[in-house]
């Protein structure tokens, strides 16, 4: 959301400098004016840094994994549902990789969404899979030792 919006004050920076600077141009020279007329057309290097220098400024802290890993993990042990999970947690350049059993493929879904949450995640590779229903597991061919 806050890319959509700073795009959107971009874009009216860039167009509204553009306009600006066409009607300072257009003003007689004996009128006195405070402002600088631009000799940027709206689109041109000048317009674009200037509309970068004006837009406000977000910084955005990297987080590093193994802060990434520590925070995906208290979040999932602080969910109900994942309480009594066995899930580990991995982090390598902001992808978290999730491996495990879990009881049913609902609680996935879960892990997942709980791990996107977490500031600094940016890609989430859920490899957990379910546990095996007791008295489910594969026989073995005839024949097959």
């Amino acid at each position: 959301m806050k890319t959509i919006i700073t795009a959107l004050l971009l874009c009216l920076t860039v167009c509204s400098g553009g306009v600006l600077a066409r009607n300072m141009s257009q003003q007689p020279a004996t009128k006195p004016s405070t402002a600088q007329p631009s000799t940027a057309k709206p689109g041109t290097q000048d317009a674009k840094t200037a509309a970068k220098q004006a837009a406000p400024k977000t910084t955005t802290a990297t987080v590093d994994d193994a802060t990434i890993t520590a925070n995906v993990k208290d979040k999932l042990s602080r969910t109900p549902s994942l309480k009594n999970s066995n899930i580990n947690v991995s982090t390598k350049d902001g992808v978290v990789t999730l491996t495990g059993y879990l009881k049913n493929g609902g609680l996935k879904g879960v892990a997942t969404n709980v791990t996107k949450s977490v500031k600094g995640v940016k890609k989430v590779d859920n490899q957990i899979k379910m546990e095996p229903k007791p008295g489910m597991e594969p026989k073995p061919k005839p024949g097959v030792s």
